[in-house]
């Protein structure tokens, strides 16, 4: 709303505490042709580092000065920007943003055509932003293999308590949950048994594939399935031969 020459004129007093440093935001600071002063995302949020920002249906791809010194974290259908000298706690957000707002509606209760579908759609979606975001960061993050346990193990959980807090959710939640319990797997953690790793790996993988026809990965998906199954069977028939010997 700030590129628009009427905007702050008409309603920057009625938002005290928040400094706007220029007539209109745009993605060049200084001063245009028409005098009018500019202030860019990196300048709005200079200036009001005294507050808390967040940002819902995305930011301006024009203008990504707020990079600078800013990142973006997942806080419910929105996002919060953080100053990048802030170290990210993943616990610390998983239980900051578990419980953001209570949204009551039944997941697919409306037309899938509707506007009510699209806005339902997004608040469910938003559930699982962090343990997407947490995923994400291991997977890209560069950080020691430590680290990267951890922040795997936390979106593992995450996702792990969200698919089975719903019974009814968005189809994607299996795919993203199969692919958390697979990367786990992988880990090799004493503290989770590979045997319960795989079968979720393998009942989820399915679950998705069996409503979802129109992935291009499925038959990727389906053939790695095989592979688990075998896996599985075989960790299965080592278990079994272990608890022989020891009888």
């Amino acid at each position: 709303m700030m590129t628009y020459e009427w905007y702050l004129p008409k309603l920057a007093k009625h938002l005290p505490g928040i400094y706007f440093p220029g007539n209109r935001w745009n993605p060049v600071e200084g001063v245009l042709p028409d005098g009018t002063l500019a202030f860019n995302l990196h300048r709005f949020l200079k200036v009001n580092k005294h507050k808390e920002v967040f940002v819902c249906i995305g930011l301006h791809e024009g203008d990504s000065t707020w990079r600078r010194s800013y990142s973006l974290w997942p806080w419910g259908t929105c996002e919060k920007l953080v100053p990048s000298t802030i170290v990210f706690d993943p616990g610390e957000w998983i239980h900051l943003t578990r419980n953001l707002y209570n949204w009551t509606e039944d997941y697919g209760s409306f037309k899938p055509s509707s506007w009510e579908a699209v806005a339902n759609e997004e608040m469910w979606q938003a559930r699982m932003k962090t343990a997407f975001f947490i995923f994400e960061l291991a997977e890209t993050a560069s950080v020691t293999a430590e680290i990267k346990s951890q922040l795997y193990t936390f979106a593992y959980t995450s996702y792990k308590e969200i698919v089975n807090s719903y019974p009814n959710h968005p189809v994607n939640w299996h795919k993203n949950y199969a692919i958390a319990c697979e990367r786990m797997l992988r880990l090799h953690q004493v503290d989770v048994d590979p045997e319960v790793l795989l079968s979720e790996t393998v009942k989820h993988f399915l679950l998705y594939t069996e409503k979802v026809e129109d992935d291009p990965q499925r038959q990727d998906i389906l053939q790695a399935v095989k592979h688990l199954k075998k896996e599985l069977q075989g960790l299965r028939k080592m278990k079994e031969d272990v608890r022989r010997g020891a009888v």
